[in-house]
């Protein structure tokens, strides 16, 4: 195993160690980045969605345990990890019974005890404890159970709820901008269009095309990333590495159209702007500060309407932000809703960005097979698209079984 950067020595440590001692050095093992001039205070910045999940978690556990005694990592045993198991059991009656905010999903409970599992971990790999007391069955027993990983479970849109929100978007893009093409309507409805049909035909994933808040890295396509050519799309995949996307030509007219409408000056620009006036205001101040322009101007150009600052962009050079995942997330909620697009079978009960996705793989799964469905969804490992799919499989083989079967009757 790697040592990292500054990283513990092993077998060095007292019998007095508290909990959160190697924690630093844990964070920086899993951070994709690390940035210690970035921040005012002098506390080193990390990206990746997983470090900041745990730099969320493991020091809310730290502060759980220290309030019940447990303040080393010595004294730490698998008792302790049952009573933190019961206590994310409890949070997830909690919300089971009453809805109680304050409670936490299956899925949600099992999440957090996975990262402070991982932490445990890497105490045991650098000798500051000998055992992992989280890897028992002893405290996994006090675990609610596990949410269902059945890959028939998971949201599909399937060609009914694709073409319904579809038609929708169509329908919203074209009345908005037909009543008025420099209105504020008519860019959402736009770009909401583009979004639907990018996400809808594609295959990429959220992250891929909009903004992820706790990725510094994830900044979203641009226009330069869009090839309406050639119908591909370039992203950073999930393997951190540049990857082209099938585009497909279902999106490209959508695209082509909401280039135009948006117009934007340079190829920099991203494809999904986000038209949050806060955000916009602020990425405005941000840049004209940084460029040194007199705050009379800033105050004059941030007191815009979102339609004349997204002009002001423009005429400027700015670059405005990008839509986030989390925004991705909520327009597609509302989309769905308005479209009323039938969710009835699904616990979210909207199309979600990874829906899309699947849906996307499960279309070439069907009609190319399992080769081009892996391809399209850009999986290293065979066994990722194998258990998105293993419910098709599973009733392919059962069809076979069927008639191999037969001839005993």
């Amino acid at each position: 195993m790697a040592q990292p950067p500054e990283g513990p020595q092993p077998g060095g440590t007292t019998a007095e160690t508290p909990l959160d001692e190697p924690l630093p050095n844990f964070f920086d093992a899993k951070a994709k980045t690390i940035d210690e001039s970035t921040s005012a205070d002098g506390t080193t910045q990390r990206s990746g969605n997983y470090v900041q999940a745990l730099e969320r978690v493991i020091p809310d556990w730290v502060e759980w345990m220290n309030d019940r005694g447990v303040t080393t990592l010595e004294a730490v045993d698998s008792r302790d990890l049952a009573r933190y198991a019961g206590h994310l059991a409890r949070r997830v009656n909690a919300r089971r019974a009453s809805n109680d905010t304050d409670g936490i999903t299956a899925a949600t409970a099992w999440n957090y005890y996975s990262l402070v599992s991982a932490y445990l971990h890497y105490c045991q790999q650098w000798e500051y404890i000998s055992e992992n007391p989280a890897d028992t069955d002893r405290a996994k027993d006090e675990m609610p159970d596990r949410p269902s990983t059945d890959s028939g479970q998971q949201q599909f849109w399937s060609t009914k709820q694709r073409e319904t929100i579809v038609s929708y978007v169509d329908e919203q893009a074209y009345e908005a901008i037909d009543a008025n093409p420099r209105s504020w309507e008519a860019l959402t409805a736009a770009r909401n269009r583009a979004l639907v049909y990018v996400i809808g035909f594609s295959g990429v994933r959220g992250a891929e095309v909009l903004a992820a808040s706790r990725d510094d890295r994830r900044t979203g396509i641009t226009w330069g990333d869009v090839d309406t050519d050639q119908e591909v799309l370039t992203v950073l995949g999930k393997s951190q590495q540049i990857e082209k996307a099938p585009l497909t030509d279902r999106p490209v007219g959508a695209l082509s159209r909401w280039q135009m409408l948006l117009d934007p000056p340079v190829d920099a620009w991203p494809v999904f702007p986000s038209f949050h006036l806060a955000s916009l205001r602020d990425a405005a101040r941000s840049q004209l500060q940084d460029r040194g322009v007199d705050s009379e101007t800033i105050d004059t150009v941030t007191s815009l309407a979102t339609t004349e600052l997204v002009d002001a962009f423009r005429e400027r050079e700015l670059t405005p932000p990008t839509l986030t995942t989390e925004g991705g997330r909520y327009t597609l909620k509302k989309l769905s809703q308005a479209a009323a697009v039938d969710c009835s079978g699904d616990s979210k009960g909207y199309l979600t960005l990874h829906g899309a996705r699947r849906g996307v793989g499960e279309a070439y799964y069907d009609e190319a097979g399992f080769s081009d469905a892996q391809r399209v969804l850009r999986h290293e490992d065979p066994s990722t698209t194998s258990k998105m799919y293993a419910h098709k499989e599973a009733s392919e083989l059962s069809d076979v079984g069927s008639d191999i079967f037969s001839a005993d009757e």
